[in-house]
């Protein structure tokens, strides 16, 4: 009787936090494309099978399915920049993780219209809005490709021509462990990163346009980093933007605030790493906060991501042993401050943008984390998926992710068994499960 209780509350509490919410995803965007212009679409990649599927999320139907020609095809990302005003669904590209080829997809016809060649084979894509150009990293060498999204043509290319995938220095059962770099990131309009996972470094680089049109890079700085780092935050997402000052005339910020996370290796516990970025000096380490637990060996640990929340406080660092762990970045030190019980590879958070209700991703096991952000508690696990191979196979897929608009549901797509899954997050429980095939890696949700 005491458990049925405990039950009616945490329903209660779910559905007083939902009443009221709009749009809550912030995967959610205006869409102009050609399928249904009042559904959300999911563009995603089936990398067993070589495929993007599409779908129509509301409906929960697979409406195409495109072959690309190539191997390991991972995940369809929008391009979108201020130059094109935004417009939803105009191209897309597709990271083929198996295959030197960035494909350029069309969804308003659902087809491939050109073909990008890279000297090696592509991670992941960061679209800078001003000047659209797109960084694209490596998976099988530490290299960094730079495209003119205006013209889809590759204009520079750093790093080094050497396949150190599969030998990265890290933990090889996270999603990330074998990858040669991390994901790509541009520090402002002319400024990147190359993350070289073999050699634990970021190296900072200047992109300018010469008076011919052509393109010229130039090295600033390296960092070290204490294990292969995975990802950069910047200040838009954690709200700190750096030191303040004169110049010229003016007052405005002289450095940039990025955040990094640093995945551990074999002896190496994984951190929490706050940078600054400074012109024509790179980036340079300010603090570091290993993530840690007593009871836990280091080398059970990995952080695959950082969720930062929108309270602008809080981060929530899953490691893949499954304990999620509960940061407040605005103290100096940083500081963890809990921990609490999630799931075998937690890594990625999907937070609601109107209520106080997040979704952790637990990337390798059979159910979701539902978590209170504003208490930091745990509401519930959520099985989503029928799989047995807990701990081993990537169950639950890489973003995006989508609520519905009015908060109550949750979708996401299950790699391992080849589905997309509807949670109803009142009940607790999966309300519809489309069976699709192959093995859905990561794309994108496009909706209004």
């Amino acid at each position: 009787m005491q458990n049925i209780v405990k039950l009616g509350v945490l329903s209660l509490i779910i559905s007083v936090l939902l009443v009221g919410c709009g749009n809550s995803s912030s995967n959610n965007k205006s869409s102009s494309h050609g399928q249904n212009s009042n559904n959300t679409i999911a563009y995603y990649g089936d990398k067993e099978n070589n495929i993007i599927v599409v779908v129509d999320v509301d409906n929960m139907k697979l409406l195409d399915s495109v072959a690309t020609g190539h191997k390991k095809t991972y995940a369809t990302e929008e391009i979108k920049t201020f130059q094109n005003k935004h417009t939803v669904n105009k191209k897309m590209y597709v990271d083929n993780r198996g295959s030197n080829n960035i494909d350029i997809f069309d969804p308003s016809t659902n087809s491939i219209v050109k073909t990008i060649k890279l000297d090696f084979y592509p991670r992941s894509i960061d679209v800078e809005k001003e000047t659209g150009l797109v960084a694209v990293s490596g998976v099988d060498k530490p290299m960094t490709a730079i495209i003119d999204s205006s013209t889809d043509s590759v204009i520079a290319t750093v790093g080094e021509n050497i396949v150190t995938y599969p030998t990265t220095t890290g933990h090889s059962y996270l999603s990330s462990g074998t990858l040669a770099s991390g994901h790509p990131h541009w520090l402002n309009a002319n400024h990147f990163v190359l993350i070289d996972r073999q050699h634990r470094k970021i190296v900072t680089y200047k992109i300018v346009k010469n008076s011919d049109g052509s393109w010229r890079t130039s090295k600033v700085n390296e960092l070290l980093t204490p294990s292969p780092v995975h990802n950069l935050i910047p200040p838009e997402v954690h709200g700190q933007h750096g030191r303040k000052g004169k110049h010229g005339s003016k007052d405005e910020y002289l450095s940039t605030i990025f955040y990094a996370t640093a995945e551990g290796a074999k002896d190496i516990y994984p951190s929490v790493l706050k940078l600054e970025f400074e012109e024509g000096k790179g980036l340079r380490l300010l603090e570091e906060l290993q993530i840690k637990k007593d009871g836990i060996a280091v080398n059970l640990m990995g952080v695959h991501h950082l969720n930062f929340l929108k309270n602008q406080k809080t981060i929530y660092v899953g490691s893949d042993e499954g304990t999620l762990f509960i940061v407040d970045y605005t103290q100096t030190p940083m500081k963890i401050t809990k921990t609490v019980q999630a799931g075998k590879g937690a890594g990625h958070t999907d937070e609601m943008k109107h209520n106080n209700l997040a979704v952790v991703i637990n990337h390798k096991d059979s159910f979701i984390t539902l978590m209170n952000t504003k208490t930091d508690e745990k509401i519930a696990d959520i099985k989503v998926s029928n799989i047995d191979e807990v701990g081993t196979v990537q169950t639950q897929s890489h973003p995006q992710y989508h609520f519905s608009k009015d908060g109550r549901y949750f979708y996401l797509f299950l790699t391992e068994e080849g589905a997309l899954v509807k949670v109803d997050l009142i009940d607790k429980k999966v309300v519809q499960r489309l069976e699709i095939g192959g093995k859905l890696a990561m794309g994108t949700f496009v909706g209004h």
